[in-house]
């Protein structure tokens, strides 16, 4: 990249320019950010994210303006090679931008690139001359030089300059702080667009990138990647030259630039054999307190190496730099953070830290699945404390982010129209903590970390992936069925209610038998999440258990036989799903549920029973509402029975009454009837073969007055379409005479035999 300097010098630190700003300590009276819940953090940096689209409807407005979805996929962007220089005083940048990239299909003429239409775009070149270009809102068209055919590539650079657009869709700001100039971006979820001409996706990283910054000599400019020189431009400026060499999302890229004191730790990995250097680029005045709070960075690094896989970007760099933004930012190798407290913290710098692998190596595909992102950086949060302090530690922690809300963690329409819902504290940070929490309860240490490593080497490594994505991945590793889970977390809303009773009494078989009652009482949807869940039982004579049950209904009634008398009955005590429980008592209960009900079948006798305790124990049965088979009733004592010609599936509910107290309970159940496997010819329903009988009750219908056949077409058996005396005689003939066998009939309504026409009919 031809860059705005003419000469160049070798590698100059910038830490001893500043020296002056070492001896200075921030005044603090804010607040204590380790104490407050998890959920205060990430809403506060859901807030510094969402600030950059200040002005919703605008900010909607422009998204709506961008290309369509199949207008950029014509190209792979492979490499970005950046200069620009940034005017503290006229607040305007100047930029090269060269993009190299590679047609994805046959016949590329033209290429669509995203750049803000408040940015001049002054001219267009290629190796060959200026190409030709043409801007519609926040969208350059350019025809390319020639066509290029799939797979051959391409070149474009941009030259522009301008003031980046404020107040409403904003990447890029000029802000001071004491009086100094800060100036830095942050444009994540879209907003690269607003200060640098790029293909804004994250679905096409560039493999690697080059970047140039020119300021004036006062200041610093942090960036991603590895600081390659610090070259001198004159008296007055310096152009600090950055290389990224592993694949980046636009969003990702960063620049920060003030008067910064620049410090230096290293990390020591691979078992001491390689060392990675850190870099802090902080305010003077945050300088000694930087020192004490950015000094887990090398723990940090190793507790998410040991649980995750190396640090992705371990042939680079980690650090910070501080900016005026509010919240912080998980730029690729150089995570951006207030100059406040709250940029100090140490939730907030492992939850940047965590994005490394998770947002910047393994990015969501989409923001309607942010989750992905930034549930997965809150979660790692916990999961940091439960290596430094423990599981009581890691359990309180979550507890912190139990989100209660309704919406779905999966963002509908995020990439259309609702941008300020992006960033939702409770969903995407919280609720989606949970997510990841629940999966480990449920798959234990062993198989979630398994699926995590086959996560960070899946072919999603520094690339894009969606909900599915990981999914199949989980499952993949783990070799369990997960569609359920992330249906009823991602896409489901709110969290179950479980309300728990439970009655016990000696066995006549010895010990004792205890019926629980688990009901999902909440009024949302999902009205029922299907979920493992731990029942803690509390023993006097034996010891503890816990045994996992899956309430995975409205109703949920589990029995057991148990050696003892239980003392108590705890629901999930370790916290493992994310819930609302009680404890009732128990009073009258149905402990029958459907799957207790013998399956039906049309024509074949019926009996099943229902089952209550409580109360007295001296109980009426019912039927409140809805309707049983045909033939079919439930007497007092809860006998469901009787024969039935229908088919299909019932739902009725039943009650029961303690005839000594008001106590009661209504219950809906189902029945499902099967067809009867018919036979042609098997009038009596024998379910046998053809035979005597059958022909006697064809006969005795016929011309004594005999009950009708229960299924006519049993008994038109010569397929006319009605009983007459054809099918008598084709039943003989079969039966005596090695007729063809009897075929099933064709009667559309059941229809009387009119009889013998001596008798006048019937």
């Amino acid at each position: 990249m031809k860059s705005f300097c003419t000469i160049r010098f070798s590698i100059l630190t910038i830490t001893t320019l500043l020296i002056l700003g070492l001896v200075f300590t921030p005044t603090r009276a804010e607040t204590d950010w380790e104490d407050v819940p998890a959920s205060v953090i990430h809403q506060k940096l859901w807030e510094g994210k969402a600030s950059a689209a200040l002005d919703r409807e605008f900010a909607r407005q422009l998204v709506a303006r961008a290309p369509m979805e199949n207008t950029q996929t014509n190209y792979d962007v492979l490499f970005y090679d950046i200069g620009i220089r940034v005017n503290d005083t006229t607040e305007i940048i100047f930029g090269i931008v060269k993009m190299v990239a590679a047609a994805t299909i046959d016949e590329v003429a033209e290429v669509q690139v995203d750049f803000h239409d408040a940015m001049i775009l002054d001219s267009i070149q290629a190796s060959s001359g200026p190409l030709a270009f043409s801007r519609l809102d926040n969208v350059v068209t350019v025809s390319l030089d020639a066509v290029r055919n799939s797979g051959e590539q391409f070149e474009a650079t941009f030259y522009y300059h301008g003031h980046p657009t404020e107040g409403g869709f904003q990447g890029f700001s000029f802000a001071y702080r004491n009086g100094t100039p800060v100036i830095s971006s942050l444009s994540e979820p879209f907003f690269a667009r607003s200060w640098w001409p790029c293909k804004d996706r994250m679905d096409d990283k560039a493999d690697s990138m080059n970047i140039a910054i020119t300021v004036d000599t006062a200041f610093y400019a942090a960036s991603n990647g590895t600081l390659d020189s610090t070259v001198s431009c004159g008296a007055n400026a310096h152009t600090f030259y950055w290389s990224v060499r592993y694949p980046i999302v636009t969003y990702l890229f960063s620049v920060a630039i003030s008067v910064y004191t620049v410090w230096s730790d290293e990390w020591v990995y691979n078992a001491g054999q390689d060392t990675m250097p850190i870099v802090h680029a902080v305010y003077p005045d945050n300088y000694t307190y930087s020192l004490t709070k950015y000094d887990i960075t090398p723990y940090a690094l190793t507790v998410f190496s040991d649980k995750y896989g190396q640090y992705p970007f371990a042939n680079e760099k980690y650090g910070h730099a501080n900016f005026q933004w509010g919240g912080a930012m998980e730029h690729q190798t150089m995570s951006s953070m207030s100059g406040s407290s709250f940029g100090f913290s140490e939730r907030v710098v492992v939850h940047e830290m965590a994005h490394q692998w998770f947002g910047d190596m393994i990015t969501c595909r989409s923001w309607g699945h942010i989750w992905l992102n930034e549930g997965w950086a809150s979660y790692a949060e916990a999961d940091y404390y439960l290596e430094k302090d423990g599981w009581a530690a890691y359990h309180n922690y979550m507890n912190g982010m139990a989100y209660s809300g309704g919406g779905t963690i999966y963002v509908e329409d995020a990439d259309t129209s609702e941008v300020w819902n992006i960033f939702h504290g409770g969903l995407s940070y919280d609720k989606a903590a949970w997510v990841i929490h629940m999966l480990r309860g449920m798959l234990g240490n062993e198989l979630f970390y398994d699926a995590v490593a086959a996560y960070y080497n899946s072919q999603f490594q520094h690339g894009a992936a969606t909900t599915e994505d990981f999914r199949d991945v989980f499952e993949a590793a783990t070799g369990q069925e997960l569609d359920w889970f992330f249906e009823d977390w991602i896409y489901g809303e709110y969290r179950p209610s479980y309300q728990f009773r439970y009655i016990q009494e000696p066995s006549d078989s010895g010990g004792y038998d205890l019926c629980l009652l688990v009901e999902q009482i909440q009024t949302t949807e999902p009205q029922v999440f299907r979920m493992p869940v731990d029942f803690f039982f509390d023993f006097s004579v034996i010891p503890d258990d816990t045994v996992q049950l899956w309430p995975d209904r409205r109703r949920n009634v589990f029995q057991f036989n148990l050696p003892s008398s239980v003392n108590s009955i705890q629901c999930d005590p370790a916290g493992w799903v994310l819930k609302y429980q009680s404890h009732e008592p128990w009073q009258l209960h149905f402990v029958s549920v459907d799957e207790d009900l013998a399956g039906a079948t049309q024509y074949f006798p019926y009996q099943a029973g229902l089952r209550a305790i409580g109360g007295s124990n001296d109980l009426t049965y019912s039927l409140a509402s809805g309707s049983l088979p045909n033939d079919y009733s439930l007497d007092s004592v809860g006998t469901i029975s009787g024969t039935t010609p229908d088919t299909g599936q019932f739902t009725f509910t039943a009650r029961v009454d303690d005839n000594f107290s008001n106590l009661f309970d209504l219950v809906p159940y189902t029945i499902r009837v099967e067809p009867a496997q018919l036979i042609p010819g098997d009038i009596d329903l024998s379910f046998t073969e053809v035979d005597v009988a059958d022909l006697i009750y064809l006969v005795d219908y016929m011309f004594s007055n005999g009950p009708a056949p229960p299924e006519m077409n049993l008994a038109d058996v010569d397929a006319s379409c009605q009983i007459d005396i054809g099918d008598l005689v084709y039943l003989v003939d079969y039966m005596f005479t090695g007729g063809p066998p009897p075929v099933m009939g064709c009667v559309v309504k059941k229809t009387e035999w009119p009889g013998p026409l001596s008798q006048g009919g019937r």
